[in-house]
């Protein structure tokens, strides 16, 4: 996350192609020592994903957020897409359940105005960049001003998600014992 005194700029994190790197290295190492049927199907699968990786890095560069005086610009995968203030009605971050990657995702909603009355919504997912949300909605107050962060609807959301992380802890602690419990 950079600061700038006229924009606030989020980046990409690393952390997933690290961790792939890691993933791939470690595969690699046991196909080459073992010849294992499996490692190597591994080996292909990870390194795909690190060939595609590399090639979005050396191409597009890292995924960008960037939010001052005049919009909010995403910048991913070579296409740059700009939402500017005039438009937009309203912005919240929000708490997304997702059933892919990760179990729960940052999301920024921005709420625009295409004609009037018709409303139009756009997703920026925060989880992927190096920022948090309290940093992100600080950054809309500055340069678009405290009426267009819509805090309840980022509140409803953050409730939402509580409940349904809570229930899943809670039925998983629930599995654990009874698991544990009737084993015998």
């Amino acid at each position: 996350m950079i600061t700038h005194n006229d924009q606030y700029i989020a980046k990409e994190s690393l952390t997933f192609p690290l961790v792939l790197g890691v993933i791939f290295v470690m595969c690699l190492y046991e196909a080459i020592n073992t010849s294992e049927t499996w490692f190597i199907i591994d080996v292909a699968f990870f390194g795909l994903i690190l060939i595609v990786y590399a090639y979005k890095y050396i191409r597009y560069g890292r995924t960008t957020l960037i939010i001052d005086s005049e919009a909010i610009t995403i910048k991913d995968w070579g296409k740059t897409k700009i939402y500017y203030w005039h438009d937009i009605v309203n912005v919240y971050t929000s708490w997304n359940v997702s059933y892919f990657a990760r179990f729960v995702q940052r999301w920024l909603s921005i709420k625009t105005s295409a004609n009037g009355n018709q409303h139009e919504f756009h997703n920026i997912c925060l989880s992927d960049l190096y920022c948090r949300s309290k940093s992100v909605r600080n950054a809309i107050e500055k340069y678009a001003g405290e009426s267009r962060f819509d805090y309840e609807a980022s509140q409803k959301s953050k409730s939402y998600v509580s409940k349904i992380v809570l229930t899943v802890m809670v039925a998983t602690i629930i599995i654990f014992i009874c698991v544990t419990c009737f084993s015998e």
